[in-house]
């Protein structure tokens, strides 16, 4: 049968913190295992009673992963062992604060049927606590690991958990153990703070001798070496919302505060209706610096930003929805139709296709609707046209040929050619125009980009045939063809 093995917590190194539990624990057995013999209180154990170390594996190990792996082995090695009496291992602090090794022991008990206990003890949050006069609950302070803190994400990703600081909150580092992690933690900590935010380092809190505080801006976080090792945390006070610029808290509170009482008298006179043409006109001006002013991009997502804080604060007053439902909607949509990403079966799923995992979404809504219905009629016309055409084409209503589309060109234009009025030619033009639009989609152009630049590079040609005209004193209307066709032919070199 196997032995359990009790995890005792030592305390933040004051022995007279170490609790009755604990000393009851160690003056029973006959060894107890310690992390580290290197713990103020280690001396203070029972004198009768055995210690074992395991410090010879720090030396020899590459990583803390290895480290840990290796107690935790021979601990379940022992546990499996004949033997009287519970495995006693003790750590610093409590079991379940900054222990590592304690939960990988915790598992890998599990996984091999062997029974754990935990003697709680003082961890190092309650000295802190005392040294910096807070009441953790009542300030609502969070509590971050350094390594984790520190360590960069991979392409862009947020962190793993969030994808911002915490900054309006007051915030405890743990575990700053040298001047290399802590400029780490400087680093990704000036990301969301400013660069002069006061910190306070405090080292060996709650062990007599060595306790120690410091207070500094930021940017020397790790300019102080002597201030960073095992013992080392550090403390950092909440940022106003005002001030906690590059966060949604941030972006969030504004746009409700201008809503509020005493607010903008602009912004508190908009309603959902009134601000459908910003929101098209932001739209826009976020395109037209995707394509010519690329400097001015972040601006203009933040003015589109601000239509959609706006339609989520009006409808959260309004007691219908809130932006944390459109973050839901929008999550829940792209997990279900990316099953090959996020599912259980990521990474061996079949791409699903697009469109089938939305009709299957409307038949579980009970949506009969025609496959058109979900095309907004005030689209642009001709993305209007292409997405009609896609969607009935995902029926197998399209040509099987592109020459069958060209054919069909064929046919409209001559149609446009054969009108008597007025009335005809605007719905032959507009039967010419479609079929234009299936042919890109066919190619797989989206044709509004397409016009879009086409215009794009007219504007471009035509400003510099302008300004070749007016440098030479023409006159367009007295010019034969020949002649601004030469000036086009120049002002396309020019332009392109």
């Amino acid at each position: 049968m196997n032995r359990k093995i009790v995890i005792v917590g030592l305390g933040p190194g004051d022995p007279d913190q170490l609790t009755l539990g604990a000393m009851r624990v160690f003056e029973q057995a006959a060894t107890v295992y310690l992390r580290t013999s290197k713990h103020p209180t280690v001396p203070f154990l029972p004198k009768n009673t055995r210690l074992e170390n395991f410090d010879d594996i720090y030396d020899r190990a590459n990583t803390f992963g290895e480290v840990y792996d290796t107690i935790v082995a021979r601990l379940v090695e022992m546990a499996r062992e004949p033997g009287e009496g519970p495995v006693v291992y003790a750590v610093p602090g409590h079991p379940l604060v900054g222990e590592s090794s304690v939960l990988r022991l915790l598992e890998a008990a599990k996984k091999n049927g062997i029974e754990t206990e935990i003697v709680h003890g003082l961890s190092f949050f309650e000295p802190v606590f005392g040294t910096l006069g807070v009441d953790p609950l009542a300030i609502g302070l969070v509590v971050l690991d350094a390594t984790e803190l520190a360590e960069q994400p991979e392409n862009s990703l947020p962190r793993p958990h969030g994808l911002e600081l915490p900054v309006t909150r007051p915030l405890l580092v743990g575990q700053v153990y040298n001047q290399r992690l802590a400029s780490g933690v400087k680093l990704a900590l000036m990301e969301s703070y400013p660069d002069d935010h006061p910190v306070t380092l405090l080292r060996g809190a709650g062990i007599p001798g060595e306790e120690g505080r410091l207070d500094i801006p930021l940017y020397e976080l790790d300019r102080h070496p002597e201030w960073t090792d095992h013992l080392t945390c550090a403390y950092l006070p909440a940022l106003p919302v005002l001030d906690a610029f590059g966060t949604f808290a941030n972006a969030h509170y504004v746009v409700a505060r201008l809503r509020a009482p005493g607010g903008c008298d602009w912004d508190r006179a908009q309603t959902h209706a009134s601000l459908k043409r910003h929101l098209l006109e932001e739209a826009y001006e976020v395109i037209h610096a995707l394509d010519e002013e690329p400097e001015a991009l972040t601006e203009e997502l933040g003015d589109l930003l601000l239509q959609i804080l706006l339609h989520a604060q009006i409808a959260a007053e309004e007691g219908q929805w809130s932006i944390a439902d459109v973050f839901r909607e929008m999550s829940e949509k792209l997990l279900r139709r990316h099953p090959h990403i996020f599912g259980p079966e990521a990474g061996k799923t079949e791409k699903p296709n697009w469109e089938e995992l939305k009709r299957s979404e409307k038949a579980a809504k009970g949506d009969q609707s025609s496959v058109l219905a979900g095309v907004p009629r005030d689209m642009p016309a001709l993305q209007q046209a292409q997405a009609l055409q896609r969607k009935a084409g995902d029926l197998g209503f399209k040509w099987r040929t592109f020459e069958e589309v060209i054919d069909k060109l064929v046919e409209e234009v001559q149609e446009v050619r054969e009108a008597t009025n007025h009335a005809e030619l605007v719905e032959e033009i507009g039967d010419v125009l479609a079929v234009l639009a299936s042919a890109a989609q066919g190619l797989k152009v989206d044709a509004e980009e397409a016009l879009r630049l086409a215009n794009l590079k007219f504007r471009r040609r035509f400003e510099q045939w302008e300004a070749i005209v007016k440098e030479r004193g023409l006159d367009p209307h007295k010019m034969d063809l020949a002649g601004l066709q030469a000036v086009w032919t120049e002002a396309r070199q020019r332009a392109d």
